[in-house]
């Protein structure tokens, strides 16, 4: 089982978000959709619906989905795929959806577990329970193969600082 590394850089400002292309290796393909999650009328007794929508423009508090698909372009299933991202300087890490094999960083990408089980050092104080902004990046190690010529999506999503 080799293992696949995959990063993909997406930029935020508090004005506006760019996607920067996605990287590849071993003939696979990351590519990353940002989008701005926008409330939508919700049917009576139910609860507020979202809708996702292309950014123009961005303020602080905003909530960002970013999605990450996985393509295997390659002859053989790949396996052992693994997606690293960091969060963009712009957003504040705001959870995922995705939770299977999903794990976060609190110091760059050297350590990653769940985000209960981290703590973040403190300069002159005792390390503190780690929490959504001190989140650095967000990796989902897949057990199962890719086959050739299919896809696989995780998001994760952001709030605009």
């Amino acid at each position: 089982m080799r293992d696949r590394l995959f990063g993909v850089m997406a930029c935020a400002a508090a004005s506006a978000l760019l996607a920067q292309p996605a990287a590849a290796q071993d003939g696979g393909a990351l590519a990353s959709k940002i989008e701005l999650e926008k409330p939508a009328p919700a049917a009576a007794g139910q609860p507020p619906a979202k809708t996702y929508v292309a950014p123009d423009v961005v303020v602080p508090g905003d909530r960002i989905r970013i999605t990450l698909t996985f393509t295997n372009k390659g002859a053989k299933p790949a396996s052992g795929v693994k997606i690293v991202n960091p969060i963009p300087e712009g957003l504040v890490f705001d959870g995922t959806n995705d939770p299977a094999a999903f794990s976060v960083s609190v110091d760059g990408a050297k350590e990653f577990g769940a985000l209960d089980t981290l703590t973040v050092a403190a300069q002159g104080a005792a390390p503190h329970a780690a929490a959504y902004p001190d989140v650095t990046h967000v990796r989902w190690l897949w057990p199962d193969a890719i086959a050739p010529g299919q896809s696989r999506s995780v998001a994760f999503f952001g709030r605009v600082k």
